[in-house]
């Protein structure tokens, strides 16, 4: 018995067979895996749209402003956004001279800012057992709670003037602290006590030195 069945995507047809025969040649075979397959595709095509679009709704959603950055409940619900000037003036600011992962061993950086855990807290988001943490360039990083309350990283808003900054334009006579450039992985930068870090963490953990955060979610 012969037929025709429309072929996927085209005007055109191919011919099917069906034999009565408990024998099935390699070519038969072929041909009823490829009318499965064909079969299958709108169920592939579903499940792909059903990934994708909350992946496209989710980037869409991210703030373009890396001044800011957004609290966000386990539904994406936006609970409070803070600026760099409300980090700087709103919070009790926390300073640590600390190396980073990508400074060398003698090499120390003065940051300052206020501490995370209690921006969460002002934030209401301080219930999530891991914050998952959005970046101005997509990065993301999923940082633990009780990572959180054991070293009690920043969002470093200023790094102190060296002396290169106040002989030039950066720093005044009388100003100690300045904003962080993106180059230098500002404007808001999460900034760890590098030496009371485990020291599996470097390499390991270096994810959670996270550069220009938008969105901070907390996840259960």
């Amino acid at each position: 018995m012969t037929g025709r069945l429309p072929k996927a995507n085209t005007g055109k047809s191919v011919t099917y067979e069906c034999v009565k025969s408990s024998t099935v040649t390699p070519l038969r075979d072929r041909g009823r895996t490829n009318t499965r397959m064909w079969k299958m595709l709108p169920n592939a095509r579903a499940v792909i749209f059903a990934v994708a679009l909350p992946l496209a709704s989710a980037a869409e959603e991210i703030p373009l402003d890396p001044n800011e950055v957004s609290f966000q409940d386990a539904s994406g619900k936006t609970k409070a956004v803070f600026s760099v000037k409300q980090l700087r003036a709103e919070f009790p600011r926390q300073t640590y001279d600390t190396r980073t992962p990508w400074t060398s061993e003698g090499e120390k950086i003065e940051y300052r800012g206020p501490l995370l855990a209690n921006v969460l807290a002002k934030a209401g988001t301080t219930a999530a057992q891991e914050v998952k943490v959005v970046a101005y360039d997509n990065f993301v990083s999923d940082i633990r709670m009780d990572e959180i309350r054991s070293y009690n990283p920043i969002l470093a808003v200023e790094r102190r003037c060296n002396e290169n900054d106040k002989a030039g334009s950066l720093c005044p006579p009388g100003q100690d602290f300045r904003p962080i450039s993106m180059v230098e992985k500002g404007p808001i930068f999460i900034v760890w006590p590098f030496d009371q870090l485990p020291a599996s963490y470097v390499p390991a953990r270096n994810s959670i030195w996270v550069f220009f955060p938008v969105i901070l979610r907390a996840t259960q």
